[in-house]
């Protein structure tokens, strides 16, 4: 009497004798779990990320825009129409400062891109952001050498300028940059400081930028084009009075009649961390889409060559029956074989998704972040998809005829 150690034993065998067949039939799986494997890793530390960049911008800010920069994810129609709202200027961010008390800090800004020169040396698409002097206030700016931009700097719109650590090493290899006249844009800026080198960012170097007076820069760039305004309240429960506030005055300034749509943007710190987890779920539910794709494809193969493996070990299951083998025994045996097949490439898979996370981790400013339940999960799936798409080959391996079997070539 076979039991079902005995036809484990046996599955395991027949897997081991065909190793080559065996692992390209659960390629597909493989690629299946890791990729579950990476994207929930992915998305969870770009969860974090994003999180951590948000709060590093202070809880206590909001932010008022002309268009609202992430609506072409969200409402595209309003997006184009926000295109044709009037400019946010300097004067809408001094109002907000003087009418507004509990607006403790206000920092408009603006950017565009330049080439940078110094002497023979030079580098391309710097991001020149023209800032008030209250930028340091609201992030993380510590400073390598030398100074911030002061109120009077501002006010003057003097041409000085505070470097990005990779502008500065890249321009200023082996002196120093302090009080030295770079040129973007046709015109010659004094540094007068350095920031600190910055790690992380995704999508585009944190080092290369230059920061000019707002003032300058509407200047030197001219003066229609629209600033994005930072406000500082120093509270998080004072956030949304602020914010409220700061819409009755542009209503105000831009004379909006009751009823009227705004025609500005208004944004906090948790409207963004709620857009980007919707986008994030997004993203995450396209890719499980497109992974269960895979798996099925995978599932399909692997009962194609079951049924082969059926018919070519006819006589062994012929042979095993007239020993004594019972139809549930057979359909044992093969069932342990496409789960076994499914389980050993979803373990595969978990170690490649591992050591995806791990590559990504190492690259980007994303934290490696392992969930323990997508592994239990990718497991589940591979075990699922193993026993699904056996059932057919063991049931049709079960219910041959063991004087028939024994016949066949």
């Amino acid at each position: 009497m076979y039991t079902v150690f005995e036809s484990i034993r046996v599955a395991l065998m027949a897997l081991w004798a065909n190793r080559m067949r065996s692992f390209l039939t659960i390629l597909c799986v493989i690629v299946s779990i890791m990729a579950i494997i990476a994207v929930v890793s992915i998305i969870d530390g770009m969860n974090t990320y994003v999180q951590d960049e948000i709060v590093s911008e202070g809880t206590d800010v909001f932010t008022l825009e002309r268009v609202n920069q992430l609506g072409i994810l969200t409402n595209f129609d309003l997006f184009l129409k926000s295109l044709r709202y009037p400019i946010i200027t300097l004067e809408d961010a001094e109002a907000i400062s003087q009418e507004i008390p509990q607006a403790l800090y206000v920092n408009a800004t603006i950017s565009a891109t330049q080439h940078v020169v110094y002497g023979d040396r030079y580098v391309e698409n710097v991001g020149i952001r023209g800032h008030t002097s209250e930028y340091p206030i609201m992030g993380n700016w510590p400073l390598a050498q030398g100074r911030h931009l002061a109120p009077v700097d501002v006010t003057l719109r003097r041409a000085v300028c505070v470097l990005g650590w990779d502008i500065a090493e890249t321009l200023f290899p082996s002196e120093d940059p302090i009080d030295k006249r770079i040129k973007f844009g046709g015109r010659h800026y004094r540094v007068v400081g350095v920031i600190e080198e910055k790690t992380g960012g995704i999508g585009s170097n944190q080092n290369v930028f230059t920061i000019i007076p707002v003032t300058s820069f509407l200047k030197h760039y001219g003066t229609r084009r629209s600033l994005s305004v930072q406000v500082k309240t120093g509270a998080l429960e004072t956030v949304q009075e602020v914010l409220e506030e700061t819409r009755a005055l542009m209503r105000l300034r831009r004379k909006l009649r009751p009823g009227d749509d705004d025609n500005f943007h208004l944004s906090t710190s948790e409207t963004l961390m709620k857009l980007w987890q919707s986008i994030s779920q997004g993203i995450f539910t396209a890719t499980i889409g497109l992974v269960s794709i895979t798996l099925v494809i995978g599932g399909i193969i692997i009962m194609n060559i079951m049924l082969v493996a059926v018919t070519e070990r006819t006589r062994e299951v012929g042979l095993r029956k007239a020993l004594g083998a019972r139809r549930r025994d057979i359909m044992t045996q093969f069932l342990v074989e496409s789960v076994t097949l499914t389980t050993v490439g979803g373990l595969f898979g978990i170690a490649l998704g591992f050591f995806a996370a791990y590559l990504i981790a190492s690259f980007t400013p994303l934290p490696y972040a392992i969930q323990g339940w997508s592994i239990l999960v990718a497991l589940l799936i591979a075990f699922a998809v193993g026993v699904f798409f056996g059932l057919y080959p063991a049931g049709r391996a079960a219910q041959l005829d063991p004087v028939e079997a024994l016949r066949h070539e």
